[in-house]
């Protein structure tokens, strides 16, 4: 099977515009699904190119959804028919609507859209919930989330870059040592942006990668994303004693209620 970078490079139908690093980043993460009856979603989809090479490398996907505010998109025409193209705001209840009625259980999601972190963070909101269990959403282009035009800036607290910042420690909610719901990190958030993330859905983050420009987040199953039992391998202790004793005990619980750096500001 070719690598994105080859099809890319082979590629003489619509035009995609990527950076370099994101096709090796995407061989990376997006190869075990590429021969799974997969459902992909691209939010900003322009001039149409790279529906039409994930097409080629996703061979046996069932849909492959793109969606964009722009009219002109719906010029935009494909011979695969597994190809669907919906022109609207992804943000409104009209298009997600669309969407759903062509896939509603989505393995993988990209965000190239209008960068702005707004938009971005009223995405995720809104379209995470919908990604599959073992599911990839992938956020494009936040280089931008550092720029004023895009609702950004190196210390703006609710760019885009800040709020999957605050998505590490949704991960790491089990060890906050405070009784605090996971959505209460994300409480500035909420008032700049008027989105709600239920905890059903922030419980199923199982991890986040930052690449230059590129924000990667899995989700599994909430079972998957706890830390689990201690493991202890080996029977000899010559210089740590007591560690068998540990073997298949959880993670032990700390109280961190006077600490002032756990508490959260309410909004």
């Amino acid at each position: 099977m070719s690598t994105l970078q080859a099809l890319y490079e082979s590629h003489q139908g619509k035009v995609s515009d990527k950076w370099f690093s994101y096709l090796k980043k995407y061989e990376e993460i997006f190869s075990d699904f590429s021969r799974k009856s997969i459902s992909l979603l691209e939010i900003g989809v322009s001039n149409g190119g790279s529906l039409e090479v994930l097409a080629k490398y996703f061979k046996n996907a069932s849909h492959l959804v793109g969606c964009d505010i722009n009219p002109g998109c719906q010029a935009l025409q494909y011979e695969d028919a597994r190809i669907s193209v919906v022109v609207g705001d992804a943000n409104s209840d009209a298009t997600q609507d669309k969407i759903s009625g062509i896939s509603d259980d989505i393995n993988i999601i990209i965000d190239d859209g209008s960068h702005r972190s707004s938009d971005i963070v009223k995405s995720f909101a809104r379209y995470f919930p919908l990604l599959s269990d073992g599911g990839v959403y992938v956020v494009e282009d936040v280089c931008c989330s550092y720029w004023n035009a895009f609702e950004g800036g190196i210390f703006h607290p609710t760019s885009s870059i800040s709020f999957f910042k605050s998505l590490v420690d949704v991960i790491n909610h089990q060890h906050w040592g405070i009784e605090a719901k996971r959505s209460e990190i994300l409480n500035n958030f909420r008032e700049a942006y008027k989105v709600t993330i239920s905890e059903s859905v922030l419980e199923k983050i199982n991890s986040i990668e930052f690449c230059n420009s590129l924000c990667i987040i899995r989700k599994k199953s909430a079972e998957l994303n706890l830390i689990g039992n201690r493991v202890i391998a080996g029977s000899v202790e010559e210089v740590l004693p007591g560690h068998l004793s540990l073997a298949g005990s959880s993670m032990p619980k700390v109280n961190e209620d006077t600490n002032a750096w756990s508490v959260i500001a309410s909004k």
